[in-house]
């Protein structure tokens, strides 16, 4: 028998075709973690057999940078891909990312032909950024003008920390509505809305919304409450006329805590306290009646304040090398109140400075002016109104303002960086006198504590220049000093063991308050420098502010091992920025002089020093 065998070869060059339709809009990211589930479809169909199908994910794709596979495990990303078996494909992935992907596609036959195809596709976040917020604050509704009250609130003040988009970016866009107005029908939060009005219309409890708003429009909100509270208890009753002002410095400082007097027609006698905006008012009260209002406020001397760089600039007026440019000043300088500036009010100040005295002769330590009244240079020694007079009042007057002046304090400026008081170091042996000078030579005046530890007994002080001493306490080692003009100090001292001068002697602000006073006369710190280096330390330290708690003023003070450029900032709780200093600051000690209304805030604020490498934060408590 025959047998043939034939061999019969097909090539088959036609490579599978892909069809795919790249998705017309990004996918939105939606969960906690902004992440998207994505479905993609194609179709790969092949002539002769099944096409082969491979997928690959490039997380980050950059069109025209070429395809970069990552591995979606790594990335916490699921991928699958399904077919229906009539070449229908079906690519799933979860957990996707925000940003902008692609898959490639790759599909083969058994003949070596292959087609490959990229799908690109993005994920837009498209969460809601919720915010933190504070659980409910406390407003005060104040004396509007118009017999009534009214308090304004903000978004901000609700803000307790920051929150982020899904793309790392901080939220900076919130609005504040009330309840009722986000309950309206058709309601949508817009940007802007940064703060609301309250007045006497409201409960003593409004519950409000604080949004969020991301740069795609996206908001969420967190409910809070405001809780509204009388400045009086009769403010919102709308009957009689009000009595309504603000008191604040000639810097515009409000002034808090300051006593108010109106006095009336049948024996009238009320007083009420400024709130910590400076306002006040009198309300309810009878018309076509006459009233006198008088402002007082008499604290002790606030030494952070009232400084020896005042002594200078109250000498340099009374000289003719300088001048005041406004009447308050000089008020604030005749502290004796006999209507011109003299020697004698000097004296009276620097006998404060050094604690010889508590006070002024007349008690006061503030004084108030009528803020209507032009108070000049040419003017201020005569007779000005101290206290407001109304005649048959009509109804409401809300502008009985007073500008209140510090007595003592001209200069009105905080401490700078330091000068040095600077002397010869020395190796003294037990029993040893020596005499030491101290020299100020870029300083016009300056004023601290000079304390000699156990080891150095003084036997006498002299000085050159104008100024005094306290030396109450000088068997303890503590020598109060405040001087001006041609400046020199000389202590006679003794060791009673050996050692170096540099490590028995130091300033400190135990009798009196450290300052310096440039050349120019302006307020700086003072520090101590022997041999012409300063004392400074090994290592920079940032030490705990005094008084603590604080109430009305503190100092904080921090040692640098070298001079330089240093930052103080000041958050609140919330990590609020609340004040921010740059300081030209000196190696040795520094120290920075706020006050509660610097401060503004109150409850627990930190602050942190950076100077160079070095950084340290710490905690004060402000109260009110």
């Amino acid at each position: 028998h025959f047998r043939y065998i034939q061999f019969i070869k097909i090539y088959d060059e036609v490579a599978p075709t892909i069809d795919a339709d790249e998705p017309a809009d990004c996918f939105a990211g939606t969960s906690l973690t902004c992440t998207a589930e994505v479905e993609l479809t194609f179709t790969a169909l092949d002539e002769c057999s099944d096409a082969d199908v491979q997928i690959e994910l490039d997380a980050n794709y950059v069109a025209g940078a070429g395809f970069t596979a990552d591995n979606p495990a790594t990335l916490g990303v699921g991928v699958s891909l399904s077919n229906d078996g009539m070449g229908g494909f079906t690519i799933n992935a979860t957990n996707v990312p925000v940003g902008n992907h692609a898959v490639r596609v790759r599909a083969s036959d058994g003949c070596g032909n292959f087609d490959v195809e990229i799908i690109e596709f993005c994920v837009e976040g498209d969460k809601a950024p919720t915010p933190i917020c504070i659980s409910q604050l406390t407003v005060t509704l104040m004396p509007d003008g118009q017999g009534g009250g009214m308090a304004a609130i903000w978004a901000s003040d609700f803000i307790a920390s920051d929150v982020e988009d899904c793309f790392g970016n901080v939220i900076d866009k919130y609005s504040i509505y009330t309840e009722e107005e986000a309950g309206a029908a058709g309601f949508a939060p817009a940007a802007g809305r940064l703060g609301i009005d309250l007045d006497c219309d409201d409960d003593s409890t409004v519950p409000v919304r604080v949004y969020a708003i991301d740069d795609n429009g996206s908001a969420d909100y967190c409910a809070v409450f405001v809780l509204v509270q009388l400045f009086q208890e009769d403010l919102c009753t709308g009957t009689g006329g009000n009595l309504a002002g603000n008191i604040a410095t000639q810097d515009n400082d409000l002034m808090e805590g300051v006593e108010v007097n109106l006095t009336g027609n049948n024996d009238m006698d009320e007083m009420v306290m400024t709130a910590a905006n400076g306002g006040y008012s009198f309300t309810s009260l009878p018309l076509n009646a006459d009233y006198t209002v008088e402002a007082s406020y008499s604290p002790e001397v606030d030494l952070s304040q009232v400084k020896v760089s005042d002594v200078v600039k109250i000498g340099s007026v009374i000289l003719g090398t300088s001048t005041f440019d406004n009447g308050y000043d000089f008020v604030a300088g005749d502290v004796d109140q006999d209507g011109s500036l003299s020697i004698f009010d000097m004296v009276a100040i620097q006998r404060v400075i050094l604690g010889n005295d508590e006070t002024f002769a007349t008690g006061e330590t503030w004084r108030f002016v009528t803020e209507e009244y032009n108070l000049t240079a040419s003017n201020w020694a005569t007779t000005f109104p101290e206290v407001y007079n109304v005649n048959d009042l009509a109804g409401v007057l809300s502008d009985v303002d007073f500008v209140a002046i510090e007595m003592g304090n001209v200069v009105r400026e905080g401490g700078r960086s330091a000068l040095n008081l600077e002397t010869e170091d020395t190796s003294l042996e037990a029993g040893q006198t020596h005499t030491m000078i101290l020299t100020a030579a870029e300083m016009r005046g300056f004023q601290g504590t000079i304390a000699l530890a156990a080891g150095l007994e003084l036997i006498d002080v002299t000085f050159e220049g104008e100024g005094g001493l306290n030396l109450n306490r000088a068997g303890e080692g503590l020598i109060g000093v405040a001087m001006h003009e041609a400046i020199s100090l000389t202590l006679e001292v003794r060791a009673t063991e050996a050692g170096r001068l540099s490590e028995l002697v130091s300033l400190t602000e135990t009798l009196v308050r450290t300052e310096g006073v440039n050349l120019n006369g302006e307020s700086t710190g003072l520090g101590l420098a022997f041999n012409g280096s300063s004392l400074a330390p090994a290592v920079s330290a940032l030490l705990q502010n005094t008084p603590n708690p604080v109430v009305d003023a503190t100092t904080i003070r921090f040692e640098l091992a070298t001079a330089g450029p240093a930052t103080l900032s000041i958050q609140d709780a919330a990590g609020r920025i609340v004040l921010v200093r740059q300081l030209d600051a000196l190696a040795g000690m520094n120290r920075v002089d706020l006050t509660s209304k610097d401060l503004g805030a109150a409850g627990v604020l930190t602050y942190t020093l950076t100077a160079g490498d070095f950084s340290a934060t710490k905690k004060m408590v402000v109260v009110r």
